[in-house]
């Protein structure tokens, strides 16, 4: 079973705490759940998408972000505000993804299962 254990500041040492574990849960795309940690200011969300999942549509974030693929891939869209996909890229396991603030993109996910991890600050 996950667990959430937290290394935290104790009377000049360290030590370690046990926090409530995070569930995952469905978003509103088909095929698609994620579960998010926030914790250390730091916001963490690992995202999942089951072969034959909607395709993630055009967004964007204020914020910065890093993404890892940790298992899967598929297709990372660039595009505009107005919702046109302007380019793409194969993403497969084991890349990396950035993301500066306010870049359109959208997702859709290959024939395989696909894990992503995405941190950015809290």
């Amino acid at each position: 079973m996950a667990k959430h254990i937290a290394m935290v500041n104790r009377d000049g040492g360290s030590a370690f705490d046990a926090l409530p574990t995070p569930q995952s849960g469905a978003l509103e795309h088909a095929g698609w759940s994620g579960v998010a940690v926030e914790a250390s200011g730091l916001f963490c969300f690992e995202i999942a998408a089951e072969p034959g999942a909607a395709e993630f549509p055009m967004h964007d974030s204020p914020d910065a972000w890093v993404g890892y693929v940790v298992c899967g891939g598929g297709t990372l869209y660039s595009g505009s505000a107005a919702g046109e996909k302007l380019g793409e890229v194969t993403v497969a396991e084991g890349d990396w993804i950035t993301f500066e603030p306010n870049t359109q993109h959208a997702w859709k996910n290959g024939d395989a299962q696909t894990r992503m991890l995405f941190i950015k600050r809290a």
